[in-house]
């Protein structure tokens, strides 16, 4: 059975997945007061798959971003020379490289989430209670509608990584087609 009453973040989780592209091209709006605030969309989408994602490698980023590996090794480049990520040598195999953010790269993304809920949590305020629920629902109604099998939702996860949050939307969908959660990645 699905839980009506969803965590705002839950919701949240679901809308990105809907509308990634409107949400973060409002939230690259308004990210002026962030340092580095004009990162370009792909760079904050890198930093953020760093930062949910322990350690990645270049080709683990340029799957989870749906880009190419050398797509992936200019971005983080760009990221490394701007000192948000840095590469380390694996300790067992040094031809494994791990990618890391630095201090300011944590900074920046502990700023960015919390601009980030403020913004969606400034819409879903301004919404009436009623229509948060028929968002709510709504949402729901269509990932019953979209995702049949646990194979489809595995192709559109968003990968929460160390946030994994039991009551997203795919992981709700997920466990009502299989009887239980999705693995943490």
């Amino acid at each position: 059975m699905w839980c009506v009453d969803m965590t705002n973040k839950a919701l949240e989780i679901g809308t990105k997945l809907l509308y990634r592209t409107i949400l973060t091209r409002i939230i690259a709006v308004n990210m002026g007061d962030l340092p580095d605030g004009d990162l370009s969309i792909p760079q904050r989408q890198c930093l953020c798959h760093a930062h949910m994602h322990n350690e990645p490698s270049v080709g683990e980023i340029a799957q989870g971003l749906e880009i190419s590996n050398v797509a992936a090794a200019k971005l983080i480049d760009r990221l490394v020379k701007k000192n948000l990520l840095f590469r380390e040598e694996g300790k067992k195999d040094r031809r494994v490289i791990k990618i890391k953010l630095t201090a300011q790269g944590k900074y920046w993304i502990e700023h960015y989430k919390a601009k980030q809920t403020q913004i969606f949590e400034g819409i879903i305020a301004r919404m009436p209670p009623e229509a948060v629920l028929d968002l709510q629902n709504g949402l729901m109604e269509f990932f019953r509608a979209a995702f049949e099998t646990p194979e489809q939702l595995e192709k559109i996860c968003l990968r929460c990584g160390r946030e994994h949050i039991q009551d997203c939307p795919g992981n709700l969908r997920y466990r009502e087609l299989t009887g239980h959660d999705k693995e943490k990645n």
